[in-house]
């Protein structure tokens, strides 16, 4: 006789591999998509030693444990993305002398990762 909460539960266990093996496919997809469209989309210096380290220095961080999955998309100037999103007075001397207007270059790229990770789930489930 089959016991029918056992192969209630099994078949429930099964999705949520499923689902959860989705998630994980589709973060790292997207986090991958996303870093490309960063390293295009960023503000490139075009003279002197850095020359586009900024735009180059985009990468992914992925923590996995057994609760939960987590990517962080991070440039490793992370003091100049705040600078350069949301722009900023120039000072010299303690004065100021002028202000740098924002780059927007990282709000739409989170729009889409937004927009995309939903899609793409609801596609694959």
């Amino acid at each position: 006789m089959i016991d029918l909460s056992k192969e209630v539960n099994s078949i429930l266990r099964s999705y949520a591999n499923e689902v959860e093996k989705t998630l994980l496919n589709v973060e790292d997809e997207v986090a991958e998509e996303a870093i490309e469209k960063l390293k295009k989309t960023s503000p490139k210096k075009t003279r002197g030693k850095k020359a586009g380290h900024y735009a180059k220095s985009w990468e992914v961080d992925k923590k996995t444990k057994k609760q939960y999955a987590q990517t962080v998309i991070h440039n490793k100037d992370y003091q100049l993305t705040h600078l350069l999103e949301h722009g900023h007075d120039i000072v010299r001397n303690g004065k100021v002398v002028g202000h740098a207007s924002p780059q927007v270059h990282i709000k739409p790229v989170e729009e889409w990762v937004k927009k995309e990770m939903v899609e793409r789930i609801e596609q694959d489930l």
